[in-house]
């Protein structure tokens, strides 16, 4: 497993709470795998994660943010946007941002 791109202390990135902590693979579904090889994922209160209308699986503003960051921090410290967009198949990031 490698290490997460977002952060490694077992708390929620978004509140950081340290209670009812999930692991989420940021892009999830056919990606899971690779989310999980390239550590793009984090650790989320149960709150943020799926248990709530605030949670990443129900708020689309909170999973965007997550996959922006998420690439963002892949062209920081992994590969550059054309790996990203092999592995994941999609840019989440404006043309402007991080080129």
């Amino acid at each position: 497993m490698a290490k997460s791109l977002f952060d490694n202390e077992k708390r929620c990135f978004v509140c950081l709470s340290r209670k009812n902590i999930h692991k989420h693979h940021v892009y999830g579904g056919a990606n899971r795998d690779n989310s999980e090889r390239t550590g793009e994922w984090v650790y989320l209160c149960a709150r943020h994660h799926n248990m709530s209308d605030d949670g990443v699986h129900f708020n689309k503003a909170l999973d965007d943010k997550l996959k922006k960051y998420g690439q963002k921090r892949f062209e920081q410290e992994v590969g550059d946007r054309k790996e990203f967009m092999k592995i994941f198949g999609k840019n989440y990031l404006e043309a402007d941002d991080g080129d």
